[in-house]
C-alpha cells in the first residue's frame, strides 16, 4: 500500500509539470481526475517549497529597528506626485492609501503579531467608507464577475484586533476587484499562511498589499478600474536582518500556481505602481533590500517546533 502511495505521488508530481497543451485532452475527458492529480502534485511541490531547503532570502543587515504599529519604515510614498495622491485612512488594524480617482486603495499596510489564540468572529456586511468622496458601494460589484477582494484580510485582522477591527476590513476603501479564482485560491492561501504561521512563529510581521493597474485599464460597468495584478510584500526583522518576501500575482493567474513562482523584487513592484516602499530606510539599505528577489519562502517548520515546544515565539 505504501509503495502504491509513493508511486502515485511521484506520478502526480510528473503530471503536475506536464504542459496544459498536453494535459488538456485528459481534462476534457475527465476533469475530476485531472483536478485530483493536479491537486496532489501541487501539494507535494508546495510542501517542498515550504521546506525552503534551496534558494536565498532577500535580506540586509540592519542596526536600527523601524517597527511601526501598522507599517514598517513609514507609509508608502508617492514622492512629489501632486495629482492623484492617496488619502491616508487609518483604522484599528490597518491603514489604507486610498485613491479617489481610481476608487481603489493603492496600498494597505498592517501588522500581524503573536496572540494566545487565533480566532475570528462572524463576518459583517460590506459598508461604504464615508471618509471617501468616491463612496464606492458593494452594489457596484454586483454581477460584475469580480469578488470584493479584501486587502487587509478578514481573518488576519480579526484574530489580532478583535470584532471592531474585523468590521473595518469590510469598508469598501479596503476592497479591490479580484478574480474569484485567485481571491479564493492562491491569494487566500498566502494570506492564511502569513496569518497562521509567519505572524505567530516569527513574533510579528508587517504586510503591504494592493493592486497594480496596467494600461489600458479596464473598468467594471460601475466605472471602478480593474487591476491587472495584485502585490503583497511581507517584512520581518530576523536575527539582525531585515528580510522581505514580495509577491506579484496576475489577475488571471492559473490555478495550481506555486507561491514561489510569483516572487519578485520590490523594485519591480515599485516600477509598476509608482510607489516608494519603506521611505524611512536609508537609501543604501533600500537599494540593497529592494533590488533582489527572494528565491525561497521563509522556513517555518523549525520555528514552529521551537514555538510549540518552548511555548514562545521565535
Amino acid at each position: 500500500m505504501l509503495t502504491l502511495l509513493v508511486i502515485y505521488h511521484v506520478f502526480a508530481v510528473i503530471y503536475f509539470h506536464i504542459p496544459w497543451s498536453v494535459r488538456k485532452s485528459l481534462y476534457v475527458k475527465s476533469p475530476s481526475i485531472d483536478r485530483m492529480i493536479m491537486r496532489t502534485g501541487f501539494r507535494v511541490m508546495q510542501g517542498w517549497d515550504e521546506l525552503a531547503l534551496l534558494g536565498r532570502d532577500a535580506a540586509v543587515p540592519i542596526e536600527d529597528s523601524h517597527r511601526g504599529d501598522l507599517a514598517y519604515a513609514g507609509y508608502p510614498s508617492q514622492g512629489f506626485k501632486i495629482v492623484g495622491r492617496v488619502n491616508v485612512l487609518e483604522n484599528r488594524g490597518y491603514v489604507s492609501g486610498y485613491s479617489e480617482s481610481m476608487k481603489n486603495p493603492l496600498w494597505v499596510s498592517y501588522r500581524l503579531f503573536d496572540v494566545p489564540k487565533l480566532e475570528s468572529g462572524k463576518r459583517s456586511g460590506f459598508r461604504i467608507d464615508q471618509r471617501t468622496r468616491a463612496k464606492v458601494n458593494q452594489k457596484d460589484y454586483t454581477h460584475s464577475g469580480f469578488d470584493r477582494g479584501h486587502m487587509a484580510p478578514n481573518f488576519g485582522i480579526a484574530s489580532r484586533y478583535g470584532a471592531e477591527g474585523q468590521k473595518e476590513t469590510f469598508l469598501m476603501s479596503n476592497i479591490i476587484p479580484q478574480n474569484p479564482s485567485v481571491n479564493r485560491g492562491l491569494w487566500k492561501e498566502i494570506e492564511m499562511r502569513v496569518a497562521k504561521r509567519y505572524g505567530c512563529y516569527f513574533s510579528e510581521v508587517w504586510v503591504i498589499t494592493g493592486p497594480v493597474f496596467q494600461e489600458p485599464v479596464r473598468k467594471m460597468e460601475s466605472g471602478i478600474p480593474i487591476p491587472s495584478h495584485y502585490y503583497k510584500i511581507i517584512v520581518d526583522e530576523h536575527q539582525g536582518d531585515l528580510r522581505t518576501l514580495a509577491f506579484l500575482i496576475e489577475a488571471d493567474c492559473p490555478p495550481w500556481t506555486r507561491f514561489k513562482k510569483r516572487l519578485v523584487s520590490i523594485d519591480d513592484i515599485e516600477h509598476r505602481t509608482g510607489l516608494d516602499f519603506f521611505p524611512d530606510l536609508n537609501e543604501e539599505v533600500q537599494a540593497q533590500l529592494e533590488s533582489e528577489a527572494a528565491t525561497r519562502l521563509w522556513p517555518w517548520i523549525g520555528p514552529s517546533l521551537n514555538y510549540h515546544l518552548k511555548n514562545r515565539t521565535y
